[in-house]
């Protein structure tokens, strides 16, 4: 899978800030097992154990904000 970050929703963004924002996307990008390529671009090879270990940490991070949240929330 190659990823290139980009608006998502259609709107002009200046060159620094499409800059920052792909820095941003590139650092969530490579918590999922991403690497960087070639000028923003960033690939995944989908078959890589590494790959399916970090999926399952941000699966686990996940549902422990959402107990926390749910904790916090209880009536």
């Amino acid at each position: 899978m190659v990823c290139e970050p980009g608006s998502a929703d259609g709107r002009e963004l200046t060159e620094d800030q499409h800059r920052e924002a792909a820095v941003k996307l590139g650092r969530v990008w490579e918590r999922l097992g991403f690497e960087p390529l070639q000028q923003g671009v960033l690939i995944l090879d989908c078959h890589l154990q590494r790959t399916q270990d970090f999926l399952a940490e941000r699966q686990e991070e996940f549902s422990a904000l959402c107990r926390a949240w749910q904790e916090e929330h209880r009536p």
